[in-house]
């Protein structure tokens, strides 16, 4: 009996953990992934707002929200809740395909498939390394690492020197997506040149972060470490049309 009383009250200690522990769940909310006009300084970049929050923005006010259901533009005067459900669309599944690990995407002939369709200047992965645009890249998995072009019309030989290395990444015709050198070691805080005939030399420092396990977490280290073509990206894919309130 006495060993029963003490499962039971495990039991209510580990139900009492658990509604905690969504409670505070329940209480995460969007982060601000843009904000201009006078209330910028109250919903400053980065800040994740409490789910349940009322923002009260002011004439000229824009502030560009994320959270699992997606990106959602504000525009004031005006009080909008945080969570806004009942004005967007989901685009979860978007947003996992350009999140998930560069390893499990399906290659065929060197060309990525299953990304954003029909989509030939935004690139299907927010992980590759986007030939056309320098600036700080956010690696989560050095090992799967790849570089990206929008058109695969020709073959290309692309050069990557950095890190006391070099190497090269050969495109056929017909391939998008090319694999980093093995030559080349990815390390955090390098940076890189890659430049290939007919193209302006990329330059890039790479940044590794830890494999985000959502979309506000992904916003938030894409912010904190300032990859601001990855955090484009990831706003160009996830918004919903229109503003939302």
């Amino acid at each position: 009996m006495i060993w029963a009383s003490k499962k039971g009250t495990m039991r209510g200690v580990a139900a009492a953990v658990l509604t905690a522990a969504l409670a505070g769940t329940a209480l995460a909310g969007p982060v601000v992934l843009r904000a201009t006009g006078p209330s910028a300084k109250t919903y400053p970049v980065g800040r994740q707002v409490p789910d349940t929050a009322q923002l009260v923005l002011k004439p000229g006010d824009t502030l560009v929200l994320l959270d699992s259901r997606g990106t959602r533009t504000l525009s004031g005067p005006g009080s909008f809740p945080a969570n806004g459900m009942s004005a967007r669309t989901s685009s979860s599944q978007v947003a996992s395909r350009i999140l998930a690990n560069t390893g499990t995407s399906e290659r065929r002939g060197g060309a990525v498939r299953g990304g954003l369709p029909t989509q030939d200047t935004r690139s299907p992965n927010l992980w590759f390394v986007d030939l056309t645009k320098s600036g700080t890249i956010c690696v989560a998995d050095p090992s799967t690492m790849r570089v990206w072009r929008a058109s695969g019309a020709k073959a290309a030989d692309v050069k990557v020197s950095g890190a006391g290395a070099s190497g090269d990444i050969a495109l056929a015709a017909g391939a998008t997506v090319g694999d980093w050198p093995k030559s080349v070691p990815v390390t955090n805080g390098a940076e890189y040149t890659l430049s290939a005939e007919g193209m302006a030399p990329a330059k890039i420092k790479v940044v590794t972060v830890p494999a985000p396990t959502s979309l506000e977490d992904t916003a938030s280290q894409l912010i904190a470490k300032g990859c601001n073509t990855q955090l484009d990206l990831l706003i160009a894919t996830t918004s919903t049309n229109g503003s939302a309130g």
